[in-house]
């Protein structure tokens, strides 16, 4: 049987769209047992809000949560958020509302941090052979992952599959970074490695597509009014079928050309069923970041990080997170160009998008 993505556009209600994806593929039943417990993973790594194209929308989370609860099985709402490397997760949770959802609708939030951290080994790996995964997640009978569709000034996309990153609990993120050297294409092959650790456990993907972010990716990049949400049973498949829609070539995105060098399934649109709104239908070409050169799914260059002193407030956060101890604040971030790893976590979790990586080759 093929893989199958689903793609619903929103006319005004977010959550009846992401419950006519979920019953195209089948229903929630077909996804989740009653009785059983299935952790709801979305994408919540910053304060900045869905409406700015950063974050899940929490209507999404929402109705996932009740389609849960109304097959009696238990959702559980949880996240790694990429700010606990310098804050406490809950500025995250609290900050978004989302802790104030799970109140409202009567669903535990657990913060993925604070759970133990459980050893899996991938002996098919080619950069990292273990993971440490938050015990709930491997403990729970499923993960549904909720995506935001977004474009990463490192791996050009972030949505299902790099979104399985957030599985990894504080500063392991950063030494992931390390490990990597941060060469772009040994990092992807390492979230490809991840992606094979955990693929069993994930059940459903569910994209946040409303609205998307297209240019400076994760965090500073411009919203885009997409108006979709797409679901499907297979990661790789929906971002195969992300791709399409945002009008690129499926194999310019690292993570996409790496998963089918291994031999991963599926290869191409060819071997997806995609099920509602037709891909030529709802398509809209979305800007790379500038640190991506067209048509290359890994950068082959280096670049500078500059920063806007108009706009860096010099809290720290940049230097914080920076796991070369390449930045010093002093009044406004400098970034010593030697020390640099080209990991942009800086201008990822920058607040203030005050961090640009600065191309000095035309592509």
């Amino acid at each position: 049987m093929k893989p199958r993505v689903a793609i619903v556009s929103v006319e005004e209600d977010v959550e009846a769209a992401v419950r006519e994806a979920i019953n195209l593929l089948g229903g929630i039943e077909a996804f989740a047992k009653p009785g059983g417990t299935y952790l709801v993973k979305p994408n919540l790594f910053t304060t900045k809000t869905a409406e700015e194209g950063a974050t899940t929308d929490l209507r999404v989370i929402k109705a996932v949560a009740e389609m849960l609860k109304e097959a009696n099985a238990t959702p559980v709402v949880g996240e790694c958020p990429a700010m606990a490397s310098y804050a406490r997760p809950d500025i995250v949770f609290d900050g978004l509302g989302v802790r104030d959802l799970c109140e409202e609708i009567g669903v535990e939030l657990n913060v993925l941090d604070r759970e133990p951290p459980v050893k899996v080994e991938n002996p098919e790996a080619e950069v990292v052979g273990e993971f440490w995964f938050p015990e709930f997640a491997l403990d729970c009978d499923g993960v549904i992952n909720l995506p935001k569709l977004k474009t990463h000034v490192l791996t050009t996309l972030t949505c299902a599959v790099k979104n399985l990153y957030g599985l990894q609990q504080g500063g392991q993120k950063a030494h992931y970074h390390v490990v990597t050297e941060n060469d772009p294409e040994r990092f992807s092959r390492l979230l490809i490695d991840l992606y094979q650790t955990i693929r069993e456990q994930i059940i459903l993907t569910v994209v946040d597509a409303v609205v998307g972010m297209e240019g400076e990716g994760p965090t500073t990049g411009n919203p885009v009014d997409l108006g979709l949400i797409i679901a499907g049973d297979t990661p790789l498949a929906v971002d195969l079928v992300v791709s399409q829609i945002i009008g690129w070539d499926p194999m310019e995105v690292g993570t996409n050309f790496i998963a089918v060098e291994r031999g991963l399934k599926p290869a191409s649109l060819d071997e997806i069923e995609v099920l509602g709104a037709p891909i030529e239908e709802v398509a809209r070409t979305f800007e790379k970041p500038k640190t991506h050169q067209d048509g290359q799914p890994f950068i082959d260059i280096r670049m500078p990080i500059e920063c806007d002193g108009e706009r860096c407030t010099g809290c720290g956060i940049c230097s914080t997170v920076c796991p070369a101890n390449a930045i010093a604040v002093d009044g406004t971030a400098e970034v010593n160009d030697e020390l640099c790893i080209q990991c942009f976590c800086c201008i990822e979790l920058c607040p203030n998008g005050a961090l640009t990586a600065i191309r000095t080759v035309d592509p």
